[in-house]
């Protein structure tokens, strides 16, 4: 009995040291795999991450080259609308070669009935006021400031012709003139123009042109002051002041 009881009173130690040892080494191995959840967690956050940098790297290298590979048909597309908006107000006039006068309009049997009946000297004038109504302007569209090379100076002066107290035909016709390098006969017209309207302001810049062709500077000089006084802000205003500005330092 005496040999005995050591036994019995060992046991409980010897099952709690056991327990504490199986616990920890549960523990360990709970906090190791925790340890290689949050590694193996970290590994996949980084490679994803990687990956998401290399997509958004191709698209924008995908959207560059895209970019390159459109911009000469934008370009194309774009100069084409650009033409097609510049020619579409300007009327497409023939040339004064290819221009014919236009046929007068048949009159209306009872108005040859009347003239007939009126003798020749209504026929007469009927004939004359036909005429007059055959006088086209075409190839002188005076509504837009595109295409001025595209006027015909005949066209012009046969609309001027037709109506000879129009500034702005005349004026016209002076630009046409101009735009085919007939400058003395542009000066001619454009102060046709001025005797009709003092404040036709681009007369003023035809005639300056002329004059500056012809040597006769002094003469310009005054016709651009005329056209700053009138136009302080027109289309030629910096050509104007130019050509003063360039006076000035004249060391003549």
């Amino acid at each position: 009995m005496m040999l005995e009881h050591p036994d019995t009173e060992e046991r409980p130690g010897f099952a709690i040291v056991s327990l504490k040892l199986a616990l920890s080494q549960e523990t360990r191995a709970s906090l190791a795999a925790v340890r290689v959840a949050q590694e193996s967690a970290q590994r996949r956050a980084r490679r994803e991450t990687i990956e998401t940098r290399i997509g958004v790297a191709l698209l924008l290298g995908a959207a560059a080259l895209g970019a390159v590979a459109m911009w000469p048909h934008l370009a194309r597309w774009r100069q084409s609308r650009a033409t097609a908006a510049n020619a579409a107000p300007t009327s497409a006039p023939t040339s004064p070669v290819e221009s014919e006068p236009t046929a007068p309009a048949a009159p209306e049997p009872a108005a040859l009935a009347a003239t007939a009946q009126a003798g020749p000297p209504a026929i007469a004038a009927a004939q004359a006021k036909a005429a007059d109504t055959s006088v086209s302007d075409e190839g002188c569209d005076t509504s837009t400031r595109h295409g001025l090379w595209r006027r015909s100076p005949e066209a012009c002066a046969r609309a001027f012709a037709a109506d000879p107290k129009n500034a702005s035909l005349a004026l016209a016709v002076a630009q046409a003139e101009h735009a085919h390098a007939r400058l003395d006969e542009a000066a001619q017209w454009a102060k046709r123009a001025l005797a009709l309207d003092p404040n036709a302001a681009e007369a003023y810049v035809i005639i300056a042109r002329a004059d500056t062709e012809n040597g006769r500077d002094e003469e310009a000089r005054t016709a651009y002051r005329r056209y700053l006084e009138i136009a302080p802000r027109g289309w030629h205003r910096a050509e104007a002041r130019a050509a003063l500005r360039r006076a000035s330092h004249d060391p003549r």
